[in-house]
């Protein structure tokens, strides 16, 4: 399984959605978050109820649980798939290494000046952005995490560039 831990913007999901392209499968998440639209129930995330999340929690059905503007995120053990790709933040990322001893762990690292850039051209509300860049300073540290496989520096560079290195790196990995 492969764990790509970026902040905002960074490129996270867009590698991601090269690696399925890929033949990698989506680890798909669990959140009580509210649905989009154009969001589909089961390939984006499992969407539920805080009731229904938390009973999940009490069967001890979740890898790794974070909180994040006031909605649950989880890994449930059940979506744990083998060639599998999961974005998760760091303290996400350290409860499934410590529970999983084979996964590839990438860090995708990307200015805050092209963070920045990236979020203002998708859109997002300024306020949001500046809270977002403030808050993933003090999260997203190498340091804060167990353990890296993979250390990419996101500087604009075609994506799929990216994705293949992550698809030769794991390869290489799994051949261990």
């Amino acid at each position: 399984m492969i764990i790509l831990i970026g902040a905002s913007a960074s490129g996270k999901t867009e590698i991601a959605k090269l690696l399925y392209q890929k033949s990698y499968k989506k680890c798909i998440t669990t959140t009580t978050r509210p649905i989009r639209v154009n969001e589909v129930d089961g390939v984006d995330y499992h969407f539920m109820t805080k009731k229904d999340f938390n009973a999940l929690l009490l069967q001890n059905a979740f890898l790794e649980v974070t909180k994040y503007q006031d909605n649950l995120y989880g890994l449930q053990r059940k979506d744990i798939i083998k060639d599998g790709v999961v974005i998760l933040d760091p303290a996400g990322a350290n409860n499934v290494i410590r529970s999983i001893k084979d996964v590839f762990v990438v860090f995708i690292k990307s200015s805050k000046k092209d963070r920045k850039k990236r979020m203002l051209n998708r859109g997002d509300h300024i306020t949001n952005i500046i809270s977002r860049l403030k808050s993933d300073d003090k999260v997203f540290k190498k340091r804060h995490i167990l353990k890296v496989d993979l250390l990419i520096k996101n500087k604009n560079q075609p994506l799929i560039e990216l994705a293949d290195m992550i698809d030769k790196a794991y390869i290489k990995h799994q051949a261990r």
